[in-house]
């Protein structure tokens, strides 16, 4: 098993960035070239960030931006409040290493992953963090927890990886007066049982991607769930989030995974019922995408898969992202399934190809050769090329079967076949964009993402209309900038496009900017039918959309359903939904309080929140 479940695992992993500790993608100023996590240069990185990024002429040199040291970040750390009862009687029924009150484990138990949340910890703009992080070894010591906590008025904040990137493991800055403790539930990873005749097991929902498929392999087995933050979140953060993974075209989404839980709440535990398929009111799909609002997911039993005897995956080349996109819908209506496809726009593709470290493929797709046979011969637009990534795995059988008729597809489309170069290169780099991300923001530029799952009849429309909307805040401010789309999932009705953008760092009002993008763009999804997000969560980013997505029934029926196993709102409130109605208070005053307290417009803009408070 991961050495992570022996030692505590915020230890180990780095306060201010991803991965664990020491583990980054270096610059190497005498080359004046980045150095990727595995050793090798990006030779092409620097010129894409001054090429589309900045879109600057000339000699261009990228500027350090260090962040506070861990020390400094530590002075910043507000006193606890701490509820003395509270802490005495939780030491009487768990042991002294699990409940941990230092500065340390306070400040790793803040944030998540997002650029909003590196921004402010880079720079000491820390608000609420926990009072306190409690470690628990099982569910029974979950109940516990909970017990005291709703008994003493303690507010719980579940935390797995702490990979989220929507603000679901932040603690409300407006819980001023009561206890807030973090929940770290990363103990807890053992696979409690397994079923191999009906092939399902039973997991402790603090277990991390690897140590799933590393206790399922001694049976042959493996889960399928590969998200990009596969190394570092846990089963329950992937449950919490409604994730995804790269895989799901065959294998699911997470909701189509788990089969039964248990679930630690205010008023007692709910453990759903196991069978092959639920009847009424489906339990599990009320707490899948929670993110701990109703209570603490302990335990899940999940379907698993036969480790497949094939896997390939590969790389194609279409002349424009519309021309990719039409044959991968006609892919999806043929009944054409492959486990992965990914396909990148113009923008996207020439990141891929940016951050690449694979010399023989970036040198051929940089070639003059290759350009004037793209150019020439086949008669695309260079600056159009789609990237598409597709992945097989089952028998020999199957996939070749697949495999014959997905080829089929693309070429009467005119696409060109790279190989299984580009296949393998995704698959060993998958993992990469949060350390682009870390380096960015390193070196005076700042990153970040943002989803969506539309339907097809929209796809082309959002895309173009997102892309434009964030030209438009970037040229109403003065600012040069980057976005790029890949689309990924494939349903029977739509698929997920997934945004990464990137701009030049200023100075404390990029924030500012950044809120003008994501409002602008989740107004043009929402226009577009596009959902919340597709596999990101709610946390508290998306809130203030709930009511609008939801509507006003829909958003009332939750909230009674969290009154109910949550009465007095200790269930990490501000995330998932907006704040509960308190007695005698009328509609109009709920609304303007709800505003106020909403965290998406105040978190790292200057005195927004002290404003409020």
């Amino acid at each position: 098993m991961d050495k992570r479940m022996i030692t505590d695992a915020f230890e180990e992993i780095k306060w201010n960035g991803w991965g664990d500790t020491g583990v980054c993608i270096k610059y190497d100023e005498a080359r004046q070239l980045p150095i990727h996590t595995n050793g090798k240069p990006m030779k092409h990185l620097l010129k894409f960030m001054k090429d589309d990024v900045l879109k600057v002429k000339g000699e261009f040199k990228i500027k350090p931006t260090p962040g506070l040291t861990k020390e400094e970040a530590i002075k910043r750390l507000p006193p606890p409040v701490v509820k003395q009862p509270f802490v005495d009687e939780l030491r009487q029924v768990l042991s002294k290493d699990q409940i941990r009150l230092d500065a340390y484990a306070r400040l790793t138990h803040i944030f998540g992953k997002n650029y909003r949340d590196l921004w402010r910890v880079r720079r000491g703009m820390i608000d609420r963090p926990p009072d306190a992080v409690i470690l628990p070894n099982n569910h029974d010591d979950c109940v516990k927890i909970m017990e005291l906590a709703q008994k003493h008025n303690v507010v719980v904040v579940p935390f797995g990886g702490g990979t989220n990137v929507t603000g679901g493991v932040e603690p409300n800055p407006f819980e001023t007066r009561r206890m807030v403790i973090s929940i770290d539930m990363r103990r807890m990873g053992r696979m409690l049982h397994i079923d191999t005749e009906s092939g399902t097991a039973v997991f402790e929902v603090g277990v991390l991607g690897p140590d799933i498929d590393e206790q399922l392999s001694r049976y042959g087995f493996m889960m399928g769930h590969d998200p990009d933050s596969y190394a570092y979140s846990t089963l329950g953060g992937w449950i919490a989030a409604r994730g995804s993974g790269a895989m799901s075209n065959k294998y699911g989404d997470i909701e189509n995974m788990i089969l039964a839980m248990r679930v630690v709440t205010p008023v007692g535990v709910v453990e759903t019922p196991l069978t092959s398929r639920p009847c009424g009111v489906d339990l599990n799909a009320m707490f899948v995408g929670s993110e701990g609002a109703f209570g603490l997911v302990t335990e899940a039993v999940v379907k698993i898969e036969r480790i497949p005897e094939v896997k390939r995956y590969e790389g194609w080349l279409f002349p424009s992202f519309e021309v990719a996109f039409t044959a991968f819908h006609t892919c999806t209506r043929k009944g054409i399934h492959p486990c992965t496809m990914r396909l990148y726009d113009e923008d996207d593709t020439r990141l891929s190809f940016a951050a690449s470290t694979d010399s023989g493929l970036v040198s051929t797709f940089f070639s003059k050769c290759f350009k004037k046979y793209i150019a020439t011969v086949k008669g695309w637009n260079l600056s159009k090329i789609s990237l598409v990534v597709v992945g097989f795995e089952g028998t020999k059988a199957q996939t070749n079967c697949q495999r014959s008729e997905l080829v089929g597809v693309f070429q009467a489309f005119g696409a060109t076949c790279l190989g299984t170069k580009p296949g393998n290169t995704w698959q060993e780099k998958k993992y990469d964009l949060p350390y682009l991300r870390d380096f960015a923001l390193a070196h005076n530029f700042w990153a970040d993402v943002f989803e969506t799952s539309v339907l097809y009849t929209d796809a082309i429309h959002c895309w173009r209309a997102v892309k434009k909307s964030f030209a438009e805040v970037m040229a109403e401010n003065g600012k040069n900038a980057w976005i790029g789309c890949h689309t990924a999932h494939q349903y029977r009705f739509g698929c997920c496009l997934y945004f990464t953008f990137i701009g030049g760092q200023a100075d404390e009002n990029d924030l500012k900017i950044f809120l003008q993008v994501k409002k602008r763009a989740m107004e043009v999804m929402l226009q577009h039918r596009g959902n919340l997000t597709h596999h990101h969560g709610i946390g508290y980013e998306h809130v203030p959309w709930m009511k609008r997505y939801n509507g006003e029934g829909g958003l009332d029926a939750i909230m009674k359903f969290k009154k109910a196993l949550d009465p007095k709102n200790i269930c990490n409130p501000g995330k998932l939904l907006p704040s509960p109605p308190s007695e005698k208070e009328t509609p109009k005053a709920t609304q303007a309080r709800q505003n106020r307290e909403m965290m998406f417009d105040k978190m790292g803009i200057p005195g927004a929140l002290q404003a409020h408070l």
